[in-house]
């Protein structure tokens, strides 16, 4: 079976405005996504930057060797 009525033109003038609503959609992630992009990479994390800004932590304080008191590693 198939459709009794084709009429392509006003189908096209029909979907119009609905498919430009959609590529505007697209066109605005898209710039959202770039401008993501940019934040994170101006806003990245640089040499030398401290670990408390950055949000990023190693667990280890201080180095157990030249903290005062600290018992003599064990040698083989």
């Amino acid at each position: 079976m198939s459709a009794p009525d084709t009429d392509t033109e006003k189908k096209n003038v029909a979907h119009r405005f609905p498919i430009m609503g959609m590529i505007g959609v697209v066109v605005f992630a898209l710039i959202l996504l770039f401008a993501l992009v940019m934040w994170i990479s101006y806003d990245g994390n640089n040499p030398g930057e401290d670990e408390m800004k950055s949000g990023v932590s190693s667990g280890v304080t201080e180095d157990p060797l030249t903290v005062e008191g600290a018992s003599e590693p064990a040698t083989e």
